[in-house]
């Protein structure tokens, strides 16, 4: 929805009817263009401030146009394709505001690629994957960090920084390295390499406390030690009878409401969200 124009007496201002503007101040509309945000009675009027050039990008961080991209800004990210390697509900590995629903494709086989359909948080908030919710209050309106951390090697892999139930794993697709992001059966936890019923767990608190007792006699500092549970890796990826402990749709992302959502469904997206950092249309 485009802006609505107040006329000349209030410059080429218009009120911001998309939500772009948090607080006063610079902020990004997209991420080639920066409005100054200028308090009203009710709402913010929005008045264009700079359009990038030259490989610049706008970066609400960096109070304007600035060579170093925030990560939703970045050619990586444009370019990246999330694929449906299972059913559930996945946060893109790029864009910290997008998530992605793979749903079995109904009236297919086992075996077929899942449907997969985009979705993006509502501005300022980002997509939290162990809640499977819109609940990460954006800095500046903008993403800080990447969901995932960039790939280095072949094969690399770990858990989420925001979630433990997912992990990544750096492939190499069409001379390009990046990540696949999967999740846990179950609602399990991936740590050191394997899936595991149980999160990673420390020493408890009376042999905690009976360890740092004992080193502050000696003169040291107190330090925490970390146990890891004997589950061999085979018990450990996967147990049959956890199966019946949860229910079989836990992570069926075809329940999850996208009402309340912009969605992309794998298809060219009509121009109802223009201004957006998903269209990087003018907007004047």
């Amino acid at each position: 929805m485009a802006g609505v124009p107040l006329g000349r007496s209030l410059g080429d201002g218009e009120l911001d009817v998309e939500g772009i503007c948090a607080e006063a101040g610079m902020a990004c509309q997209n991420c080639t263009h920066a409005v100054t945000c200028v308090p009203l009675p009710y709402g913010y009027l929005k008045v264009p401030l700079q359009v990038c050039s030259n490989g610049q990008t706008c970066n609400a961080h960096k109070g304007g146009c600035s060579e170093k991209a925030v990560p939703e800004c970045q050619p990586a990210t444009q370019k990246h394709k999330h694929s449906c390697e299972q059913v559930g509900i996945f946060p893109d590995a790029f864009d910290c505001r997008k998530f992605h629903l793979c749903s079995p494709a109904e009236g297919l086989p086992d075996g077929r690629p899942a449907d997969h359909r985009a979705a993006l948080c509502p501005r300022h908030y980002g997509y939290n994957p162990q809640y499977a919710q819109c609940s990460i209050r954006l800095l500046n309106g903008q993403c800080s960090d990447k969901p995932v951390p960039d790939c280095k090697s072949v094969g690399e892999t770990g858990p989420l920084p925001k979630s433990p139930n997912h992990y990544y794993v750096c492939l190499l697709k069409r001379g390009t390295l990046h990540p696949q992001v999967f999740i846990c059966p179950h609602g399990w936890y991936f740590w050191d390499g394997f899936c595991r019923p149980e999160p990673q767990e420390t020493v408890s608190t009376d042999e905690k406390v009976t360890t740092e007792n004992a080193k502050i006699d000696n003169g040291f500092v107190a330090e925490t030690t970390t146990v890891k549970p004997t589950t061999s890796k085979i018990e450990g990826f996967f147990s049959t009878e956890k199966a019946a402990t949860y229910a079989a749709d836990t992570f069926l992302a075809d329940r999850f409401d996208l009402s309340n959502y912009e969605t992309t469904d794998d298809v060219v997206p009509q121009n109802d969200y223009a201004n957006s950092f998903e269209s990087g249309t003018d907007f004047w």
